[in-house]
């Protein structure tokens, strides 16, 4: 097993499950479509960011995608988690786990001093960030007044 930053041609085809991670990450918040995967994704790519992969035998198990932002509260330039997606036949296996510690690794040496990430209420995914160290910032809600 190995854990790299992606190639072109590897980019391309995790761009391919966009709508699949879309749906997942954000657990029915964001009708998926490949123009809300694309206007997502586009600055994310643009402004520098890519994806680091697990591979083995030759096959894509996950990635992470690694970028930076300013941070609103404190105009810190922070390393950001973009995206955190494992492949659903290499789920439970630890996956997910060693993918941000290959993030946090790269950020580390880059000079970031801290990474954030969004996720979204009920993402399982969350119980990981929070092992592996994360807090709770801010919390946005909604109420529907229809």
């Amino acid at each position: 097993m190995t854990i790299r930053r992606a190639t072109y041609e590897e980019t391309q085809r995790i761009l391919n499950y966009h709508l699949e991670v879309l749906k997942e990450a954000t657990m029915g918040y964001v009708t998926p479509s490949r123009e809300k995967a694309m206007e997502l994704m586009s600055p994310f790519l643009h402004g520098g960011g890519y994806y680091l992969v697990q591979i083995k035998n030759n096959m894509i198990q996950g990635w992470v995608g690694l970028g930076q932002i300013i941070d609103q509260n404190t105009d810190e330039t922070v390393g950001f988690i973009n995206e955190m997606y494992v492949l659903p036949p290499y789920r439970n296996q630890g996956a997910a786990k060693k993918l941000c510690q290959a993030a946090f690794s790269q950020l580390r040496a880059k000079g970031y001093k801290k990474v954030q990430l969004n996720v979204y209420a009920g993402n399982h995914a969350k119980q990981l960030y929070e092992k592996l160290g994360f807090k709770d910032i801010t919390t946005l809600m909604t109420k529907n007044l229809l």
